[in-house]
């Protein structure tokens, strides 16, 4: 019997200094909030000494945890190290306790589910990745991607489903739920569970991809832990750069973006930022990581970004768009690539709606709404795009 008693003292000592490192709170700060002294606290998480009622509903509301969640008789499912940022602001610390608490609460649950249903945990089958000290981090990353393209079997186009890739290929758990606005995610990953990736669900999919892209990197250099993101990071570590360029070249190869930039420049005579807002959505992917993505292969001069941003170029241009390229559900009388070739023949006055009616076997009516709805081009930004 006192083995059992000294079993649960440790595994109930555990999950309360695992519920402690979570909300970033040290033992003197605990220890002063239960009113008990620090070594009394020490001897709890080590699991040397008892737990009263009255500690266990004071411990249940400092870390903001169920009683029950610390007293049943499951294990402690994930111990996972956060990397808490030591220059956070308050408020970013804040979101890194809520968003981490989160996702080690998700995690642990996907594990007690697989557990239910009788299977082992979800296996990573990635290959590691070691960022080397020196040497280009743009080189390694352009690699690292094409590797795992190669060794997915995905080619070079656009990925459709990320989530479903990363699930069902990878080896990953990936959940999408409402977090603090400037949160893009967070990720965990552990050798003997595998990984788990947190994404906004607030934010449009465009920028889920990137952080979903990002935190695939971050799997890939086997970090173990727990790490949130925010939106607009300037990153200064080796690792954290490296999953910043990874994810975008991994979503939008360097290859398919020569290709299509090419193709869209060919097609109309010039490459302006209807072109670029084109392969944003082509690629599906934000307008930044679509811009700076060109900048970094020197086909755009650096600073574009922060220039169509001053001119006002934004979320409901790429929004028009989108519109123009996507299909709605039920018979359409274009696919997206006969509308922009249709389109453009139009637009360079060679061929007629009705010309183009007659060729592609279509209704006068429906080739000229579509044509109208792609109208009001005129005046562009054109861009120098190098070749």
């Amino acid at each position: 019997m006192a083995t059992d008693a000294n079993t649960r003292a440790e595994a109930l000592g555990a999950k309360l200094r695992h519920a402690r490192s979570l909300h970033r709170i040290t033992q003197e700060a605990a220890a002063s909030k239960l009113g008990m002294a620090r070594t009394t606290l020490v001897a709890i998480e080590a699991g040397k000494r008892s737990v009263s009622n009255q500690e266990l509903r004071q411990f249940a509301e400092l870390y903001d945890v169920r009683e029950s969640e610390l007293i049943n008789d499951d294990p402690v499912l994930l111990e996972l190290e956060v990397e808490f940022r030591s220059t956070a602001t308050k408020s970013q610390a804040g979101d890194e306790v809520m968003v981490a608490s989160m996702l080690n609460r998700l995690a642990s649950s996907a594990l007690q589910l697989e557990a239910l249903l009788g299977q082992s945990p979800a296996r990573v089958d990635l290959p590691a990745v070691v960022v080397s000290k020196s040497g280009s981090l743009d080189l390694q990353a352009e690699d690292a991607a094409l590797q795992l393209r190669s060794r997915l079997g995905i080619g070079l186009g656009p990925i459709q489903n990320m989530s479903a890739l990363m699930e069902f290929e990878m080896g990953l758990r990936v959940f999408e739920r409402p977090l603090p606005s400037k949160t893009s995610g967070a990720v965990a990953f552990n050798e003997k569970v595998g990984g788990f990736v947190l994404l906004n669900s607030l934010h449009p999919p465009y920028r889920r991809r990137v952080t979903e892209a990002h935190e695939v990197g971050h799997v890939l250099t086997r970090q173990t832990g727990l790490v949130v993101h925010f939106e607009g990071e300037t990153h200064q570590g080796r690792t954290e750069r490296f999953c910043d360029l990874f994810g975008i070249a991994f979503l939008a190869p360097a290859t398919a973006v020569r290709r299509k930039a090419k193709e869209l420049k060919d097609m109309f005579v010039q490459f302006s930022v209807r072109q670029l807002l084109m392969m944003a959505v082509f690629f599906n992917i934000s307008i930044e990581a679509m811009t700076r993505r060109l900048e970094s292969l020197d086909m755009l001069p650096a600073g574009t970004f922060e220039t169509l941003r001053k001119q006002g170029v934004g979320l409901e241009h790429r929004r028009r768009v989108a519109e123009e390229m996507s299909v709605a559900d039920g018979i359409q009388p274009f696919t997206p690539r006969s509308l922009l070739l249709a389109g453009v023949a139009y637009e360079r006055e060679l061929l007629s709606e009705q010309q183009i009616a007659s060729m592609l076997e279509l209704n006068l009516v429906d080739v000229r709404r579509a044509l109208q709805e792609r109208d009001g081009h005129g005046g562009e930004v054109v861009l120098d795009l190098a070749e």
